[in-house]
């Protein structure tokens, strides 16, 4: 008895997908346009953050200077967050963008002060 062995003819397709070296050239491309967009993003925004933060201390100084005024506190007087939060349009006590950190207020000649202060190079400070 003879045995006959059919043989399937296999055709072979076209591969899909990507290569392991074309995935790896990919990241890398990625990798490179990160590292140039990225620090330009976080000066960006350290920098909009500042000018939030210093418009905020001068709403802060006009209110002072108009709670003063009103009310004809001295300059060595003192005020305190409920003193000033009519003259303030926001709906609570201003913070810092950057951190959420205080304000300090101070005198009422004096200049209120971010406590948090802004990254080198980048100070929040009243205009």
């Amino acid at each position: 008895m003879e045995l006959i062995v059919n043989k399937k003819l296999q055709i072979r397709r076209p591969r899909t997908g990507f290569t392991l070296v074309e995935i790896l050239i990919v990241v890398l491309i990625m990798g490179v346009l990160m590292n140039i967009a990225l620090p330009a993003f976080i000066h960006t925004r350290d920098t909009s953050q500042s000018k939030s933060c210093s418009a905020n201390l001068q709403t802060i100084m006009v209110a002072k200077e108009e709670y003063a005024m009103d009310n004809n506190a001295s300059n060595s007087y003192t005020p305190v967050w409920n003193d000033i939060q009519q003259y303030v349009k926001s709906s609570g006590t201003p913070l810092c963008p950057s951190t959420g950190a205080p304000y300090i207020l101070g005198s009422i000649n004096v200049q209120p002060i971010c406590s948090y202060g802004g990254p080198v190079g980048i100070p929040h400070l009243a205009p």
